[in-house]
């Protein structure tokens, strides 16, 4: 995959005016467009009225009077008229993220979750790194993390290609989604494979001089929290989205040195506000692994087969196996080689008796040849206890209730619904007149996309679980 290099990380601010004084090393964003509500354009100057409240993916950006396409839907671009160089953008897979303190806080349009002004039901999503590369091309910039935890972020780069040097276009795209403090400063730049330095580092302030491109309302969960619940006072709440944009060369990046890049590094303040940070496909190769699916399902033997499917590798080593039973923590519990290099499609599979019942988390480590490598999205399997089997659920496929019929031996539990990447989102305690009837009807259902959904029941600190679909 020869690409261009751009990176893009929203930051939660607006974009700054053609007047403002600029660096030698940057330069403002002047403009975006966005797929919030179907269209929805900003910049300086122009500043839209309508803040976005939810997902909505960057779809161009305006640097030096050029409007550049991220790829995501170039022909909505057309169709309203604009112009645009085409190019493609997306956000770079995450090698590592910090442990997220008391002030970190995960950031979601207040309308993500579809409840106005309150907290979501269940909460969002525990893995963090996620925020960052979600959306198509995953470049959703109505979803971020604020203050992330002072330190390094890193981010896989491979094969910068030469014509992309000293070219005339961005290739870094650098966002601001909160409230940034000023007299902070971030430092960016490109690493080897032994972490040494490649070129020199750029560092950006976030100043009061920093303009906007636009405005969200989003809710603030407290990121350090399992459950994330949401902050005191962060309902509702309105930032600002900035956006600056820079060149390979003012990172010292030349025709002597290109060849050794293998990650991006940000040097984090700990007042860092991110939405994604992405980069231009057709000028640089980031992943040697290009990963298009990865699902567990459970066998009725108990066993988990774990299946993924790459378009294309690239000097990859091996797929490392990782399991967890809270999301969070893992452990690897196997190894697959990986095919090397080839342009064409492979797949992979891989069996695993889980020890415990429950969600299990699933995720891969994948390792190239030169000791680097990325994780995979995580994917949950719901695992019931083969001995306890009584719960009845119907109807299946279902609409707006689900009926459950209890064994006469209940006396305590609960059920959760749970989406299949392992999101809980909906639960309910048995009361005791259920327990005592062995019947129960949920009927308070939320409003749910049609799926696949796994419906897990505890029942006397036994676990059973179904898969069920909502039509």
């Amino acid at each position: 995959m020869n690409k261009r290099l751009t990176l893009s990380m929203l930051l939660g601010g607006v974009c700054a005016s053609p007047a403002v004084a600029q660096t030698t090393s940057i330069n403002y964003v002047t403009e975006i467009v966005t797929s919030y509500g179907g269209y929805w354009q900003s910049g300086v100057g122009s500043i839209n009225t309508v803040k976005p409240e939810n997902s909505h993916n960057l779809l161009s950006f305006t640097a030096n009077g050029v409007r550049y396409s991220t790829g995501v839907n170039d022909q909505l671009l057309l169709d309203k008229g604009l112009v645009i160089t085409p190019a493609r953008f997306q956000a770079l897979p995450v090698i590592a993220i910090g442990t997220p303190n008391s002030n970190t806080k995960v950031g979601l349009g207040q309308l993500y979750d579809g409840v106005d002004n309150g907290p979501s039901n269940p909460p969002p999503s525990k893995d963090l790194a996620s925020y960052l590369t979600d959306g198509p091309n995953g470049l959703d910039i109505g979803t971020g993390i604020a203050n992330l935890p002072a330190g390094d972020i890193a981010f896989v780069v491979r094969d910068v290609q030469a014509a992309a040097l000293n070219d005339g276009v961005p290739d870094i795209l650098v966002t601001q989604i909160a409230s940034p403090n000023s007299s902070l400063s971030d430092t960016y730049g490109f690493y080897n494979a032994a972490d040494v330095l490649i070129g020199n580092t750029v560092d950006v302030t976030y100043t009061t001089g920093f303009p906007s491109v636009g405005d969200w309302v989003a809710d603030f969960y407290e990121a350090s929290q399992n459950p994330r619940t949401l902050a005191s006072n962060f309902t509702k709440t309105e930032r600002s989205i900035r956006l600056w944009s820079a060149d390979l060369s003012k990172f010292g990046i030349t025709k002597d040195n290109y060849g050794a890049i293998v990650k991006f590094k940000i040097k984090l303040s700990g007042d860092s506000d991110v939405a994604f940070v992405a980069y231009n496909s057709r000028s640089v190769t980031v992943l040697p692994v290009q990963l298009t699916s990865f699902s567990g399902s459970l066998e009725t033997s108990g066993i988990v087969r774990l299946q993924w499917h790459t378009a294309s590798e690239l000097n990859a080593a091996a797929f490392v196996v990782e399991t967890s039973a809270d999301g969070q923590t893992f452990v690897p519990v196997g190894r697959v080689d990986a095919a090397g290099s080839k342009t064409t499609g492979t797949t992979y599979s891989y069996l695993h008796r889980p020890t415990t019942t429950g969600v299990v988390y699933y995720r891969l480590h994948q390792l190239d040849r030169d000791g680097t490598g990325a994780y995979s999205p995580v994917t949950a399997v719901a695992i019931q206890d083969r001995e306890n089997r009584q719960v009845q659920v119907a109807p299946n496929p279902f609409r707006e209730t689900l009926r459950l019929q209890l064994p006469a031996s209940a006396t305590t539990g609960h059920a959760c619904l749970l989406a299949t990447d392992g999101r809980q989102v909906y639960q309910h305690a048995f009361t005791p007149d259920e327990l005592a009837e062995g019947a129960c009807v949920l009927h308070n259902l939320p409003a749910l996309q049609p799926g696949l959904y796994l419906l897990q029941v505890l029942i006397n600190g036994h676990i059973t679980q179904q898969k069920l679909i909502k039509q």
